[in-house]
């Protein structure tokens, strides 16, 4: 495989998997690790849905939990061809699919109802319009900030795909919580599951997980925190075991 300027193989941490990566583009980071690790993924998914995947990552670490068909949806053409690229590279074409196209446009390529579990770890910032906040690179400022699309539209996209009983998984921004947990109900999928993720056990959580079920029972279940890093600032034994 030729690999364009800029682009490098890096080892997906310690799993059987290779990426390729540019670092002018956003890269996979821990939270990518985390939601493919929380996401419900039993005996009935079959079909699941990444928005916003990016180079590709959550698909291939979803690879590693799940025989289930894959499809990333990235609206940035170079990013959905480093996807593609690292899918091959990893010889699971056969398994994961890209689209390189707005996931406001999931009719073109889904039945509504026909995927059993939606997965996202989306911009995490509202654009109030102060472009002195973004960053220069206009591909980071789009995988950063709510510029292409709306949390409410993200989610409002995964209701319509999945199928009733279907899960979503996202990572986000605790400050931004209360709104998740509105949209979600508002678009007919119950909150079932919340984990806050800290750095240090003594510092406020940078970070959460959420799943809901579309259309599922009510009750909600907060897990313990999840702690990422030890004192010493080494990665906690819980991150540690999900590399391997």
């Amino acid at each position: 495989m030729e690999l364009e300027k800029n682009e490098v193989i890096n080892n997906l941490l310690n799993k059987n998997l290779k990426i390729i990566q540019r670092p002018d583009f956003f890269n996979f980071s821990l939270d990518s690790l985390l939601v493919a690790n929380f996401i419900s993924l039993g005996r009935g998914v079959n079909k699941v849905v990444d928005l916003g995947t990016g180079n590709g990552a959550i698909p291939l670490f979803l690879s590693e939990r799940t025989k289930a068909k894959i499809t990333g949806i990235e609206i940035q053409e170079i990013s959905a061809n480093l996807a593609r690229k690292n899918i091959e590279l990893n010889n699971l074409s056969d398994r994961i699919e890209i689209i390189n196209d707005d996931m406001k446009n999931w009719k073109k390529y889904f039945i509504s109802g026909s995927q059993d579990a939606v997965i996202s770890n989306p911009p995490f910032f509202k654009f109030h319009g102060n472009e002195e906040l973004l960053n220069d690179l206009d591909q980071l400022t789009l995988a950063r900030h709510e510029i292409s699309i709306t949390l409410e539209e993200i989610i409002e996209t995964a209701s319509a795909l999945l199928k009733d009983k279907g899960y979503f998984a996202m990572v986000h921004r605790p400050d931004r919580f209360l709104e998740i947990l509105d949209m979600m109900r508002k678009h007919k999928i119950t909150p079932k599951k919340v984990r806050f993720c800290h750095s240090k056990i003594d510092k406020q959580a940078k970070i959460l997980l959420v799943e809901g079920v579309k259309f599922g029972a009510e009750g909600l279940t907060v897990l313990p925190p999840l702690v990422s890093h030890d004192a010493d600032g080494k990665y906690s034994k819980e991150v540690l075991d999900l590399f391997d």
